[in-house]
C-alpha cells in the first residue's frame, strides 16, 4: 500500500511539474513578445519594418525611467510633462513613455510604483494626472517620514495623497497579500515584477535615465530646462 501511494505521489508531482513549467513557458514567451513589440526603431529605419510603415510608426521614441520617490526624477517630469507638456507638443514626431526604475534603497518605492500600476489597470486614462499628483507630494512619502509605517499604512497614505490631488480613488484590497497563497504578494505584483524585469534587461540603475529609440542617452539629465530639450528634439533625424 505505501509503493501504491508513493507512486501516486510521484504522478501527482510530475503533473504539477509539467503545468508548472508550461506555464513559465508561456509567461517567457509573453514577455518576450512584449518585449519585442515595444522595442524602438529609427523612424529613419522604418522600412525594416515587416509591418505597417504607416506614419504612426515613424515616430521616435523616448522612454523616461523615472522613481517616484526620487526628487530628480520629478524635476525632469516636471520639465518634460508638468511646466511645457512636450509629449503633446511633439505627439506627431515623439512617442514618451514612462517607465517604472525601482531603487531598491528606497523601499517603499515599490509600494508607490505598485499604486501608479493599479491606475494604470483601473483607470488609465488617468495614469499621467495620478503621476503628476503623486511627484508633486513626494516628500511626504521619503525615507523619513514612512520608516515607522507598516506596509498596509504606507499604500493608505499614498491612496491618501494620489485621492486629494487626483480626486482617483483605489481600493486598498487591491494591494494588500493575497491570502490564498503563501508569500505570493498582491493582486499587482505580477505588472511589478514585469516593469522591474524591463529596466534590468535595459541595463538601468539610477534615475532618471532616459533611452532615446531604444539606446540610453547619457547626457539628458535631469537638470536641462525645457530649451535644451526643444534643441535636442529638433535634432532627431
Amino acid at each position: 500500500m505505501h509503493n501504491i501511494w508513493l507512486n501516486r505521489e510521484r504522478k501527482k508531482n510530475n503533473i504539477h511539474s509539467f503545468s508548472y513549467f508550461y506555464l513559465i513557458k508561456l509567461s517567457v514567451q509573453r514577455s518576450i513578445f512584449i518585449q519585442l513589440k515595444n522595442m524602438s526603431l529609427l523612424p529613419k529605419y522604418a522600412v525594416y519594418s515587416l509591418q505597417s510603415s504607416s506614419q504612426e510608426q515613424r515616430r521616435h521614441t523616448v522612454e523616461l525611467f523615472l522613481d517616484l520617490v526620487c526628487p530628480f526624477s520629478a524635476r525632469l517630469w516636471s520639465t518634460v510633462v508638468g511646466e511645457n507638456n512636450l509629449p503633446n507638443k511633439y505627439k506627431s514626431r515623439i512617442e514618451f513613455i514612462f517607465r517604472h526604475q525601482i531603487q531598491p534603497w528606497h523601499t517603499q518605492s515599490a509600494l508607490v510604483h505598485t499604486v501608479i500600476m493599479g491606475v494604470a489597470r483601473e483607470q488609465p486614462s488617468r495614469l499621467f494626472d495620478a503621476i503628476t499628483g503623486l511627484f508633486k507630494r513626494q516628500r511626504e512619502l521619503f525615507d523619513e517620514h514612512v520608516e515607522e509605517k507598516s506596509q498596509v499604512e504606507i499604500f493608505e497614505k499614498i491612496l491618501s495623497i494620489l485621492n486629494e490631488e487626483t480626486q482617483i480613488k483605489l481600493d486598498i484590497n487591491l494591494f494588500r497579500t493575497k491570502k490564498t497563497e503563501s508569500n505570493a504578494g498582491n493582486s499587482i505584483t505580477t505588472d511589478l515584477k514585469y516593469h522591474i524585469k524591463y529596466a534590468r534587461k535595459h541595463g538601468v540603475h539610477v534615475s532618471p535615465t532616459v533611452f532615446v529609440d531604444g539606446l540610453e542617452e547619457p547626457d539628458i539629465s535631469s537638470q536641462w530646462t525645457v530649451e535644451q530639450w526643444n534643441t535636442y528634439i529638433d535634432k532627431l533625424q
